[in-house]
């Protein structure tokens, strides 16, 4: 008796054990997706120089086309992206949801612009959990 008793409490250690890292493993996948894409808008306003509505349709066609559809809240004064099917932007508030968000930054002649995306921890059969962000900052943009 004392063996069968032993080896239930293995097996439910190895499951606790397993359980857990799945659930490690889907968070670095989902952050490594989120990243990926928040590097890709950095490039983005980067090379077209800032906050305009060519890089505004352009990162929206490249996180609709690769799938995003997580929303976060922005904080008050950031530039908010209701939608990714407009180029338009609003002024955060800090209640309202958002796909991203745009924060410029003038030091020194240049423009650095704060962008966040975000992600989501979510599970099977809990749904979502956790919603993430991701923060990253461009080089500086000369002010023209």
């Amino acid at each position: 008796m004392r063996e069968a008793i032993g080896t239930e409490t293995i097996f439910k250690a190895v499951l606790v054990f397993t359980l857990i890292f799945a659930a490690f493993v889907a968070v670095a996948i989902t952050y490594n997706k989120a990243y990926k894409m928040k590097n890709e808008t950095m490039f983005i306003l980067e090379k077209y120089e800032g906050i305009n509505d060519n890089s505004l349709r352009i990162i929206n066609n490249y996180l609709r086309n690769n799938g995003y559809k997580t929303k976060g809240i922005c904080d008050a004064g950031d530039y908010g992206i209701n939608s990714l099917e407009e180029t338009s932007y609003v002024t955060a508030s800090g209640s309202d949801s958002f796909y991203y968000c745009l924060k410029p930054n003038e030091k020194s002649g240049k423009t650095f612009i704060t962008i966040k995306v975000f992600f989501r921890f979510s599970l099977p059969f809990f749904g979502d959990l956790f919603t993430f962000k991701v923060t990253g900052e461009t080089k500086g943009i000369r002010n023209f």
